[in-house]
């Protein structure tokens, strides 16, 4: 009877045992099951949307559950200039690479991955220089464009204006008014040397001195029919002195006579004058247009020798370029050197970029 109760203790015990084991295991699946890594979430502890070159930004990692571990859990990120990885305060750090473009970056663990995060890259710094430049490049082109105006404007002010009385017998005043001193009168077709416009009052040189005609009696004429209207009157001032001397001389003619003749040597000299005007037009105009020829083959050959001067293309990690990409391309990258040189600029451009990324410069900027 009491080995048959031992066997029956031994019994309970075991049975307790095995109890005690199920409990034991399934508390402890239980707590690994609540461990299990089901979810991870990337959270950007920034705002930006365009991340800056060569900057580290960082991530939050949520896990579902909280405490579920990702010692093994790798970073993932698809531009071979950036790198992402787990810090060492349990944050994913993000540093960006040299080149602009677009970044994506995700945390996979046990089969488990998080969102896809994709994020542009620029260079604000280069784009803020190469906007800076090109407003330069404006406002200098702007300068040199009010500077040729304000230079075409002096020499148009500096350049001698002439004018003819359209009317006969009108006032030369002294100044530009009514009131002025008459200085004299002007006969239709009389030329002068104008020197401004006053309101409706034309300031001219009248016999040595300033004087002042209504404008609505002047015309402007060109410089070569003052000069020719000048050489003709003096021509006619010789004239009438000649005629003087033969009414002397021939002291039995008539008066009427004698103006019948005046007046037919006023208009022998007047076709004489009007010939000799076109002739020099002609020659005027035969000269201007030799000097034109001339210019433009000196400015094509100008042209020509600049263009030889300068080598047709250039060459960068590969890429031919023309001279202006070339040194624009340079010029954005001069803030990275030491010395900010062409040289520099060229050999960090051949460490850092490929034809690929110099391909995708000129087509981000549209640089021509």
């Amino acid at each position: 009877m009491r080995k048959q109760n031992d066997i029956i203790r031994i019994l309970i015990f075991v049975f307790a045992a095995l109890i005690a084991l199920l409990v034991i295991g399934g508390g402890i699946y239980l707590f690994s099951a609540s461990k299990k890594l089901k979810a991870i979430a990337l959270q950007p502890d920034f705002s930006e949307t365009s991340l800056e070159v060569g900057t580290q930004y960082t991530f939050t990692i949520n896990t579902t559950p909280k405490k579920a571990s990702i010692k093994k859990a790798t970073c993932v990120v698809d531009d071979p200039t950036s790198s992402f990885e787990i810090s060492d305060s349990g944050k994913a750090v993000l540093t960006t690479g040299m080149n602009e473009g677009n970044v994506t970056v995700y945390i996979e663990c046990k089969d488990i991955k998080s969102q896809v995060l994709t994020f542009s890259i620029v260079d604000s710094v280069a784009r803020a220089q190469a906007e800076a430049a090109a407003q330069a490049e404006a406002q200098k082109a702007e300068e040199e464009a009010k500077l040729a105006e304000e230079e075409a404007a002096a020499a148009e002010a500096a350049a001698k204006k002439y004018v003819k009385a359209t009317g006969d017998d009108v006032n030369v005043r002294s100044t530009n008014s009514t009131d002025g001193d008459v200085l004299g009168k002007a006969k239709k077709g009389d030329m002068f040397e104008k020197v401004e416009d006053v309101d409706d009052w034309t300031h001219i040189m009248y016999k040595g001195q300033d004087g002042y005609m209504k404008t609505e009696f002047l015309t402007e004429i060109s410089e070569e029919e003052y000069q020719e209207g000048a050489t003709s009157e003096g021509e006619s001032e010789t004239a009438e002195a000649d005629t003087k001397k033969d009414e002397k001389k021939e002291e039995k003619k008539t008066e009427a006579a004698a103006e019948e003749n005046n007046e037919e040597n006023n208009e022998e000299k007047k076709t004489q004058s009007k010939e000799e005007a076109e002739a020099k037009a002609a020659a005027d105009a035969a000269k201007a247009a030799e000097d034109a020829q001339k210019a433009a083959e000196e400015a094509a050959a100008a042209v020509a020798a600049a263009a030889a001067a300068q080598p047709a293309t250039y060459n960068l990690c590969g890429v031919n370029l023309t001279a202006s990409q070339y040194h624009k391309i340079l010029d954005m990258w001069k803030y990275a050197t030491p010395n900010g040189t062409d040289e520099e600029a060229k050999a960090f451009h051949e460490a850092h970029h490929s034809a690929g990324d110099i391909q995708n410069i000129i087509q981000s900027y549209g640089i021509q």
